[in-house]
């Protein structure tokens, strides 16, 4: 669930920069090739955050994939089995 709603914020997170960078780009005062310029490291700026928040998700559903698959062997394998395979 939590991972879900960093996915949402992440891309609330890139709309509202390109609405923001839509309406800078009616509203600026510098020149066509300063403004490029400008929006060219926002959107970099955008993207380098989208991928951290894609990464964090990314992690925290191996950790989760780790701790299930723990749990499921620790409830389904038998004991003796569980002690063999610490022993090897």
């Amino acid at each position: 669930m939590k991972s879900g709603r960093v996915m949402q914020t992440a891309g609330i997170a890139l709309a509202a920069g390109a609405i923001g960078a839509g309406v800078a780009l009616l509203f600026a005062p510098q020149s066509g090739a300063r403004t490029r310029r400008m929006f060219r490291r926002k959107a970099e700026d955008v993207g380098h955050d989208v991928h951290e928040a894609y990464e964090r998700v990314k992690e925290r559903g191996n950790g989760a994939t780790r701790t299930l698959a723990y749990r499921l062997r620790m409830k389904l394998l038998p004991r003796k089995v569980l002690e063999r395979v610490a022993g090897a």
